[in-house]
């Protein structure tokens, strides 16, 4: 049940929204604690769909009808729209940034917003989260620090969760063990920047960037994380979706430059693909992987369909270390050839494919498999893909 505080008023105007979300009707982080409103603060979510523009495809109603989500014009808008759960609540508003990239406003406490945005991408071949890998949040660090007084607060989270780990020992009686950390970094930007370093050479953990606080321009910021959610605790709705703004920009530009370094580059290694096929992305694992962990991920990533990396397909186990799949990415229900070995993972990509694939694939292993990945795209290092973009 969707608590009334939490639904939208009617408007036609999108622009009628975004002075309700600046309007002391939302809550800002202070009310939030004095009043125990049942309304959560706005966030944000920022999706990918089809590019192309709406004249060439599906339009965004129907893209979220195949979510069960209604999506109605707003007639005062060409590119605004209110959502309606299937029980008919207006739960928030959705803007066509571009002919590529969503945002859903939304006041739904996370609990129920992140359900409903979890549900939408899972069932929806047209839909997908931004997926920020750590490269993706360095980027952005840098331009914080630059744009910021070193003595002012920020904050960053380390997040690395070792699902398809079996800890050497484990009493099978037992429920399963697993290694998660999580560590949050809140202080002053010069001790993070002092920090940060040291530590994820110290602890692997610490090298998997899953959250960051954007400062606003006035109190608090803006929590940004990996999937691209973000909450707006700051008092500034207009600072939020500029904040967000300037995060689509980065994704785009990052996006673009692994479409364009992917069929710069056709010929990969020997024995994988020809130059007729497609190009070659490859993860490395920063030290091979226990022969169980690797098995446990490769049975869950092709027996689970609905998977963290969103990929389906049939495994060939050539050996007990190497698996050859030919697999479909579920965003967009693309082709994909996928070597695997405790040592990398290697993906052959017909010409067309999503960049976003490749953005899944690092920032979910980052989590959940090696928190030190390095990823190539043809010869060029993932990483460098995204230095300077948000300078």
């Amino acid at each position: 049940m969707v608590s009334k505080s939490a639904l939208l008023p009617h408007f036609e105007r999108q622009i009628d929204y975004f002075d309700y979300f600046s309007g002391s009707e939302v809550p800002d982080v202070q009310q939030l604690e004095d009043k125990r409103l049942t309304a959560g603060l706005q966030k944000t979510y920022l999706l990918e769909t089809v590019d192309g523009g709406r004249s060439q495809g599906p339009s965004t109603a129907e893209i979220f009808a195949r979510s069960d989500i209604n999506a109605q014009a707003l007639t005062g808008d060409t590119a605004a729209y209110a959502l309606f759960t299937s029980a008919g609540e207006r739960v928030a508003v959705l803007e066509e940034i571009d002919s590529r990239y969503l945002a859903l406003y939304t006041l739904l406490p996370s609990a129920q917003s992140d359900k409903l945005v979890r549900s939408a991408v899972s069932k929806n071949p047209l839909l997908d989260h931004l997926w920020l890998s750590s490269q993706s949040f360095l980027a952005l660090w840098a331009q914080v620090l630059h744009d910021n007084n070193n003595r002012r607060y920020g904050k960053i989270t380390f997040e690395h969760e070792s699902i398809y780990e079996v800890p050497e020992g484990n009493d099978e009686s037992l429920p399963d063990e697993r290694r998660t950390s999580r560590f949050t970094m809140v202080d002053k930007l010069e001790v993070i920047s002092a920090k940060m370093d040291p530590l994820s050479q110290e602890y692997a953990p610490l090298a998997s960037i899953t959250q960051l606080r954007i400062p606003a321009q006035g109190r608090g910021g803006h929590d940004l994380y990996y999937d691209g959610k973000l909450t707006n605790r700051s008092s500034s709705f207009p600072d939020h979706r500029a904040t967000l703004h300037g995060v689509v920009s980065l994704y785009r530009t990052l996006t673009k430059r692994v479409e364009q370094q992917l069929w710069v580059s056709a010929s990969g290694p020997q024995g994988l693909a020809d130059g007729n096929f497609g190009s070659v992305a490859e993860i490395v694992f920063s030290k091979p992987l226990a022969e169980e962990l690797f098995k446990r991920w490769v049975i869950s990533m092709f027996n689970n369909r609905r998977n963290r990396f969103r990929i389906t397909g049939y495994p060939t186990w050539l050996s007990d270390t190497k698996v050859h799949a030919n697999a479909i990415d579920q965003h967009l229900w693309q082709p994909l050839v996928l070597e695997m070995t405790p040592e990398r993972v290697v993906a052959v990509l017909p010409h067309g494919t999503c960049g976003n694939s490749i953005n899944r694939l690092v920032s979910n292993i980052q989590r959940f498999v090696d928190p030190k990945v390095t990823a190539y795209i043809g010869d060029q290092e993932y990483g460098s893909l995204i230095s300077g973009v948000a300078a």
